[in-house]
Parts: C-alpha cells; sequence; structure tokens
C-alpha cells in the first residue's frame, strides 16, 4: 500500500458514510471500480471489521430525530421512512465532504416535495446557524424571505397543530404520509425571523419588501440594490431613504470589505 495514494480526510469522511449507510459500506467492499476512493483507501477501510461500524445501534436514530425536529410538517407529508432515506443519498454525502450541516443538507434532499411548507422549514434551520458575512448591503442573516404559495402560511400553522406538542411522537405514530397536501398556486410573501432562543416568528410581508431583500441575497453594493429599489416601484428619490429606514430596522445590514 502506498502511502502517497492515502487521503486522511477522504478516509475518514468514508468513514462517517459508513457508519451511517450500510448500502454505501456494502458497496465500497464489493465494487472494485468505486470511484469516490483510490484504491489503497478503499483497501484500507475494506480491513474493518464489519462488528466495529455497529457499536452504536442508536447513530443514525439520532440524526433522524434532528432533522425531524426541524422538519417536523415536512416529515408527515412525505412519511418518516423517506425521511430516513436521506442518509444513504448522494445528498447526505455530500455534507459529509464538505463538513456542512445535515439539517441544511436535508433541505436540498426534501426539494420541492412538501412545497412551501418545506421553504418554511428549510429557512427556520437557516436562521438557526450563524453564516459567514459577506461584505456589502445585504439582508439580516436574522431574516429570510420568502415567496411561498399562497395560504401557505395558515396551513404549516394547522399542520403544527395536527401535530400537537409533541410533534416526534405524532410521527412515530404516523401510519401513513398526510395525504393533503399544501397548497400550490398564488403566491404568499413572507419573512421568517431567527431569535436567540433558536426558534422562529413568521409572518407576511409586503411583496416589495420580501423582493428587494431577495435581491440583498446575498449583498450588494448600494447603488446596486437602489437600482433594485427603483426597479420595484420606487420613486429615484425615495430609494436611498427606503434603504436607510431598513437599515435603521436591521432588516438590512452593511458589511465593511475586508
Amino acid at each position: 500500500m502506498n502511502r502517497r495514494d492515502l487521503d486522511p480526510q477522504k478516509i475518514q469522511q468514508a468513514l462517517v458514510c459508513m457508519l451511517f449507510d450500510p448500502s454505501y459500506e456494502a458497496l465500497l467492499r464489493t465494487d472494485q471500480t468505486f470511484a469516490e476512493l483510490s484504491s489503497d483507501e478503499r483497501a484500507l477501510l475494506c480491513t474493518l471489521d464489519p462488528r466495529s461500524l455497529r457499536t452504536d445501534p442508536m447513530r443514525r436514530p439520532r440524526a433522524l430525530q434532528a432533522i425531524l425536529e426541524e422538519y417536523p410538517v415536512s416529515a408527515a407529508l412525505l412519511g418518516v421512512p423517506q425521511v430516513d432515506r436521506f442518509f444513504a443519498s448522494p445528498i447526505f454525502r455530500a455534507v459529509i465532504r464538505s463538513r456542512g450541516s445535515m439539517a441544511i443538507g436535508f433541505a436540498k434532499f426534501l426539494g420541492t416535495r412538501a412545497r412551501g411548507v418545506g421553504m418554511i422549514e428549510a429557512a427556520i434551520a437557516h436562521t438557526r446557524r450563524p453564516r459567514p458575512p459577506q461584505p456589502g448591503l445585504g439582508c439580516s442573516p436574522l431574516f429570510i424571505p420568502l415567496i411561498v404559495p399562497k395560504g401557505t402560511l395558515n396551513w404549516y400553522q394547522q399542520a403544527l397543530g395536527r401535530l400537537g406538542p409533541t410533534p416526534l411522537r405524532a410521527l412515530a405514530e404516523l401510519p401513513e404520509p398526510w395525504r393533503k397536501r399544501p397548497p400550490k398556486g398564488g403566491a404568499e410573501y413572507l419573512l421568517v425571523e431567527g431569535k436567540s432562543d433558536g426558534q422562529a416568528a413568521l409572518g407576511g410581508a409586503s411583496e416589495g419588501l420580501v423582493r428587494l431583500l431577495l435581491a440583498a441575497s446575498p449583498p450588494r453594493s448600494r447603488a446596486e440594490l437602489a437600482a433594485a429599489a427603483q426597479k420595484l416601484g420606487a420613486e429615484p428619490a425615495e430609494a436611498d431613504e427606503l434603504l436607510d429606514g431598513l437599515l435603521e430596522d436591521e432588516l438590512l445590514v452593511l458589511q465593511p470589505n475586508p
């Protein structure tokens, strides 16, 4: 075995995937053309006793619980078994390779299957995780603007009530995914505000405000954002005043260039 062909980081990442996904482990052990690792890296991992990967049978269930806690309504729409398949997906493996957040990666796995409800829960998950500041005038990291199908917020709030005070128990007892689907037509404009305790406030907002904050995600120069405000209907003389007001209200933040 040539040690120069061994990448410790890739080996560690593959090992984590093996711990979570027996199908990945089986593929690594049997596929001679396994492309994610060099032959030496694969050979090294194949020397592991399979029993050593089973010492913590609750590893994947704990991770699944964490996802269900952040995406309870989406999970009710997909069904818990479908959510669990995230851990056997290429998206999960990409999260491990990038050292990303499982909850944020799950949003990509979810895609549009939960419609606007999934967008709301993904936005809440984002507000709970710090994002590195980017230079320019941009939407505050405490806020996420959303455009979802009309009626989504009310549907989501009713769905949370349906799950009750213990959503995890309700999901565990769910015989099959919910058949009633969230709205899919029209447009509703929302702001998701993250709180210091990890909770989030959801509320409606004007179309112009949401679209302007979306234009500020990622940050832009003040001149570019003023132009965007004018395209959304602001008079040239009002654009700077509007931006100043949003800065004062901390909906926009200005980060200097490094």
